[in-house]
């Protein structure tokens, strides 16, 4: 249950789905380009850092383990240049490579997790590991999990993970709480995902140190911007985005999105700011699991530094989560997801689909 559980729910590509080798041309150019294809979830896109590449977590629905490995595209699409699976394990676990964040200097650091057997669903092993290159394999863990950053509460998971320096990470520390839909034990056990606290990882010293960012419970995305010095961050059943200066402490609204909606898993590089707005998501308190926002995605928002206008990407028929904006500030690279027609004809109703491929915006 819990964490792998999570992930096989929303997390997936392989191999058979993937162009034929040497290919960088996308399945579907759009626009928006389609990037991948696969029955259950590609997720967590992230951009090498000089933009030659796209890193994301793929669920291997053929092989027997069922792992979220860690791809890599070319910035356009076409064949895997790269599929690294049984992070931490082998074949004889469930291993997943979630929040992939390619480093300036070539290194990547991102969320390991394993059940130590194969098909489980309980988690015995989480952690934030980090590579001197892209290749998944060599990554060693600097911070296990659950864990507790000073000035926070526990965390079980990190989501959003992002580098501000060559020694800091940052990220959304998230808890799993079990819950029912409802009071009577007929109703199924499932899991929420909720955010804590962002929170800067210190992995200088012989052990990662965690800060806690005060003001920040029940956060839904954060970005570093201004080469660290600053990040930006959105809340639980909030329209705004903020941005905090990490020496002085100062806050600020960047850009408040009012009607639109709730805003939630911003990303940003150079001048441009991606942040995903309104569409499928809800925010009240659960019965027994307490603030929760539920999310199925929503219009990508792009928000221009210099003069604060504000582009909406809209394709109907499709929900978005997890921009990232390409270092150039070019492109962006979002999770999709298609809305599907469910009920008779007579009255028909919408759904979600529950995993998505990956979308390219720009870079023409």
């Amino acid at each position: 249950m819990l964490a792998l559980a999570c992930m096989s729910a929303a997390c997936s590509h392989s191999e058979p789905f993937s162009n034929p080798q040497g290919t960088d041309i996308p399945f579907d150019p759009g626009p928006p380009a389609r990037l991948t294809l696969n029955p259950a979830h590609d997720g967590n896109p992230a951009w090498v850092a000089d933009g030659s590449g796209i890193v994301y977590s793929a669920q291997q629905v053929t092989r027997s383990d069922t792992d979220v490995c860690l791809a890599e595209l070319p910035p356009t699409g076409g064949s895997h240049r790269r599929l690294v699976c049984d992070v931490p394990g082998d074949r004889t676990s469930t291993d997943a490579a979630q929040s992939p964040a390619p480093s300036p200097d070539g290194g990547l650091a991102l969320l390991s997790a394993g059940n130590g057997n194969l098909g489980g669903t309980s988690p015995v092993f989480l952690g934030i590991a980090v590579s001197p290159t892209l290749d998944a394999a060599e990554a060693q863990t600097v911070r296990s999990l659950p864990f507790i950053p000073g000035g926070g509460v526990s965390q079980d998971y990190a989501g959003h993970l992002r580098w501000v320096t060559p020694e800091r990470l940052v990220y959304v520390g998230q808890q799993f709480k079990a819950h029912r839909a409802c009071p009577m034990i007929e109703c199924p056990l499932d899991t929420l995902l909720v955010g804590t606290d962002v929170t800067v990882l210190d992995i200088s010293g012989p052990t990662a140190a965690g800060i806690a960012v005060p003001g920040t419970t029940q956060a839904t995305g954060v970005a570093p911007i201004e080469d660290g010095a600053a990040i930006l961050y959105t809340l639980g059943n909030d329209t705004r985005i903020y941005r905090r200066v990490l020496s002085s402490g100062a806050v600020g609204v960047l850009h408040d999105f009012g009607p639109a909606g709730i805003a939630r898993d911003v990303h940003a590089s150079g001048n441009r700011v991606a942040v995903i707005v309104g569409g499928r998501v809800a925010f009240g308190v659960h019965w027994s699991a307490g603030p929760v926002q539920w999310d199925s995605g929503g219009m990508l928002h792009v928000v221009n530094l210099d003069n604060a206008d504000d582009v909406v990407l809209d394709t109907p028929g499709r929900l978005y989560r997890r921009p990232a904006v390409s270092p150039d500030g070019s492109s962006i690279v979002a999770e999709g997801f298609s809305l599907i027609i469910t009920g008779h004809s007579s009255n028909p109703d919408t759904t979600v689909s529950r995993s998505g491929d990956l979308y390219l915006f720009g870079g023409e």
